[in-house]
C-alpha cells in the first residue's frame, strides 16, 4: 500500500480544527505554539510590532475549565456495571471486575479512563479507544502462568486513541465499523550517535485481523506519495468485530465547537486591552512649537524654557475606549459560559450575586444538569459497548451488560444545598419523609467529603444515614467565616477531580 492511500483522511477527521480546539482547551504552551492562528495581524502592524503583540498576548482558557468541570461532575456521580447471563443477574466475573481497577495495564481505573475519553469528546466531538485482547500465552512469552497473570497479560486492555490519529474508517450496515485506519508517529534513535529517524506506523483494524504498515525515514527526506509502505505484521485481534470503539457526541453537544468563537473573541479583546494598557503606561510628551521655532533645551534639574506661543503637554488615552473594551470582554466571558449551559458559573461574584437565593442558584444549576443528563447517556452507552465487545471476544455471548447511575450530579455548592434543606425542614418535609431526610443529608455529606473519597466510603455513609434517626435540629447554615467551595486560598474543588463545576473568579 502506498503513502497516498495510507494518508487518506475521512471527511470527519478535521485535524486542523481538532488541533485548534485542543489548544483552546489546554492553554499554556499548546496555545502559545499556535497563538498566531488566533491573533490576526492588523493592517498597520509592522512585522516587529506584530511579533511583540504575539509575545505579550495572554490567554485565559475558560473553556478548558468548563470541559474539566463537566467531566469531573459527570463521573463523580455513582454508577454500577450490572451483568446478566440469559437475562438473569449475576456477579461480575473476575475477568471483567479487574477492568474496573486497571483497564489499560498501567493502573488506570475504568472511571478515569472514560472520564478522559469523555473530555476528549467534548473537545473534538468524538473520542476513540481500542480493545486489545491477550495475544499468545505464557509459554509463547517464555513465562510461567503466575508471571503471565501478574503482569495482567491474561486480561483485556483498553488503549486510548487520539482523534487526530484515527485517519479513516468505514461503517457497515449495522452502524459499526467495517474497518478503521490509525496512524502513529514516533521520533527514534538507535543510539546517541545515530541520526533521529521518523517512524510512521499505520494500523488497519478489520473485523478479523490487524494489518500493520511501517516506514522509517530522515526528517529532511519525507517519502513521496507513491512510496510503497511495507506490511510488517498482521495478526488476529481476537474480537468478533472491529475492536475500535467511538463516543461521538451530537453536534449540539460538541462543547468546544459551540464555545470556541466566544473564547477566541475574548482572547483577542483581552490582548487588545493589554496592548493599550502597556502602551499608555508610558505617556508621550508633545511639544507645541511656534512656526520656525527650535525644540527647547531640557535637562535634569534645569527645567525647560518655552516661548509665549509654545506649550508642552502629555498625551494619553482618555479611558473611554478602555472602559468599552472591559465591558465587551466581560460580555464575551459570559457568552462562553452561556453557550456551554453554564450561566450559573459565570455569575458575578459581587455582593448582589452572592446574595441570590438558594432556589435561584438551584435553578441555575438545573441548566448544567440538563446537559449532564444528555452526556450521561453517551457515557453509559460507551461503557456498555466496551464490555459487550470484551465479553464476545471472551466467548461469553450470552452475557449482557448495563450501566446504572450517572444520574445524580453535585453541581451546586454546599451552602445552596443547606439553604434548600433548611427551607424544607421549616415546612416539615424532613419529619414527614424519611427518604427525603436521607437524600438531603447524603448530598450534604458528599459535598463535605474530600474529593478523593472512595465510592465504598460514600456507600457506607449513605447506609449509616439511612439507619440513623433524625435529630431535633441537625441542619445548620455554616458560619460566615467558613470557606465556600471555589473561594480563593481554599482547597480547590474546581478541577476535574472534584466533580464540582468551577466558580468564576474576578478578572
Amino acid at each position: 500500500m502506498d503513502v497516498r492511500s495510507l494518508q487518506t483522511r475521512h471527511p470527519l477527521c478535521d485535524v486542523d480544527t481538532f488541533r485548534r480546539y485542543e489548544a483552546l482547551y489546554r492553554g499554556g504552551q499548546s496555545f502559545r505554539s499556535m497563538v498566531a492562528e488566533f491573533l490576526a495581524r492588523q493592517p498597520q502592524d509592522t512585522q516587529a510590532v506584530y511579533q511583540l503583540r504575539l509575545k505579550e498576548a495572554a490567554y485565559r482558557p475558560y473553556v478548558g475549565q468548563i470541559v474539566r468541570a463537566y467531566a469531573g461532575t459527570l463521573f463523580a456521580s455513582h454508577y454500577a456495571i450490572r451483568a446478566k447471563v440469559d437475562g438473569e443477574p449475576v456477579e461480575l466475573d473476575s475477568f471483567y471486575a479487574g477492568l474496573k481497577e486497571d483497564c489499560d495495564g498501567q493502573g488506570t481505573d475504568l472511571t478515569n479512563f472514560f472520564k478522559d475519553r469523555f473530555r476528549s469528546a467534548l473537545v473534538t466531538c468524538a473520542s476513540f479507544w481500542t480493545v486489545e485482547m491477550p495475544r499468545g500465552d505464557a509459554i509463547d512469552a517464555g513465562m510461567t502462568e503466575d508471571e503471565w497473570k501478574a503482569q495482567g497479560r491474561d486480561r483485556a486492555r483498553l488503549r486510548a486513541l487520539d482523534a487526530c490519529n484515527v485517519l479513516d474508517w468505514e461503517v457497515d450496515d449495522d452502524g459499526g465499523f467495517a474497518w478503521v485506519k490509525v496512524h502513529e508517529r514516533a521520533m527514534r534513535r538507535v543510539d546517541p550517535a545515530a541520526p533521529t529517524m521518523v517512524v510512521d506506523t499505520w494500523r488497519i483494524y478489520y473485523a478479523d485481523r490487524v494489518d500493520v504498515y511501517r516506514l522509517e525515514y530522515l526528517p529532511k527526506k519525507p517519502p513521496k506519495p507513491t512510496t510503497v509502505v511495507p506490511m510488517v505484521d498482521s495478526y488476529d485481534h481476537g474480537c468478533s468485530r472491529v475492536p475500535v470503539l467511538c463516543m461521538r457526541l451530537d453536534d449540539g453537544l460538541w462543547l468546544l465547537d459551540a464555545a470556541s468563537d466566544a473564547q477566541v473573541e475574548h482572547f483577542r479583546l483581552s490582548s487588545a486591552l493589554g496592548w493599550i494598557l502597556r502602551r499608555s503606561a508610558y505617556p508621550i510628551g508633545i511639544f507645541k512649537l511656534a512656526e520656525g521655532a527650535e525644540p527647547p533645551q531640557t535637562g535634569p534639574g534645569t527645567g525647560m524654557i518655552l516661548g509665549k506661543e509654545e506649550s508642552f503637554v502629555w498625551a494619553e488615552p482618555s479611558g473611554s475606549s478602555v472602559a468599552q473594551l472591559r465591558e465587551e470582554i466581560k460580555a464575551q466571558k459570559d457568552e462562553i459560559y452561556r453557550v456551554s449551559q453554564q450561566m450559573s458559573m459565570s455569575a458575578d461574584s459581587s455582593a448582589g450575586a452572592m446574595g441570590r437565593s438558594g432556589l435561584s442558584k438551584m435553578a441555575d444549576a438545573e441548566a448544567t444538569n440538563a446537559c449532564l443528563r444528555d452526556y450521561a447517556a453517551f457515557a453509559r452507552e460507551a461503557i456498555e459497548a466496551t464490555f459487550e465487545l470484551i465479553s464476545n471476544a471472551n466467548g461469553d455471548f450470552n452475557t449482557t451488560f448495563s450501566v446504572e447511575g450517572l444520574s445524580t450530579f453535585n453541581s451546586q455548592d454546599i451552602e445552596t444545598i443547606i439553604d434548600a434543606a433548611k427551607s424544607a425542614k421549616e415546612f416539615g418535609i424532613e419529619n414527614e419523609s424519611d427518604t427525603f431526610r436521607v437524600e438531603a443529608h447524603c448530598r450534604i455529606a458528599e459535598l463535605v467529603l474530600p474529593s478523593d473519597a472512595s465510592q465504598e466510603t460514600k456507600d457506607a455513609i449513605r447506609e449509616e444515614i439511612r439507619k440513623s434517626k433524625p435529630l431535633a435540629s441537625n441542619i445548620e447554615r455554616p458560619s460566615s467565616s467558613a470557606r465556600k467551595f471555589g473561594e480563593p486560598n481554599g482547597a480547590s474543588r474546581t478541577d476535574d477531580e472534584t466533580g464540582t463545576p468551577p466558580v468564576r473568579s474576578e478578572e
